[in-house]
């Protein structure tokens, strides 16, 4: 009987894990997920790039079949599945949290929203307008 050698063995075991990585992430963004880690993107960044994977809805952070308003993009971008309620007020902390940071008001990211602008039309206005504190 003739032993296996190790570099098979690895290749093989190799393999496997990425199987096992893909099938974990079915249905994940891989690149949205790199573009997070890789750095953090202003908020101009994520309604123009992560945005795009959604239908913009009005009046209500998600539709729970895929649609988000702005403010549901950016806590979608911090981890929320536009599902779940239990991990929305964390994601929402996080979502509050970034726009502090960019002197950005909640309360205007929805009234643009509610307004009928569209995602690319909100990052516009908040590349040229860039501290809207309120």
């Amino acid at each position: 009987m003739q032993e296996t050698p190790v570099s098979k063995i690895l290749q093989t075991y190799k393999k496997q894990l990425i199987q096992n990585i893909e099938q974990q992430t079915d249905g994940l963004d891989i690149n949205a997920i790199r573009q997070q880690s890789n750095q953090e993107s202003s908020i101009s960044q994520i309604l123009r790039t992560y945005g795009k994977q959604f239908t913009q809805i009005r009046r209500e952070y998600t539709d729970g079949l895929g649609g988000r308003c702005a403010m549901g993009v950016i806590m979608s971008y911090y981890g929320w599945d536009g599902k779940c309620m239990t991990n929305s007020e964390r994601r929402l902390y996080a979502a509050l949290v970034a726009l502090r940071r960019a002197g950005i008001s909640k309360e205007l990211l929805i009234d643009l929203n509610d307004s009928g602008a569209t995602f690319d039309e909100i990052a516009d206005y908040l590349d040229r307008n860039p501290v809207n504190k309120s």
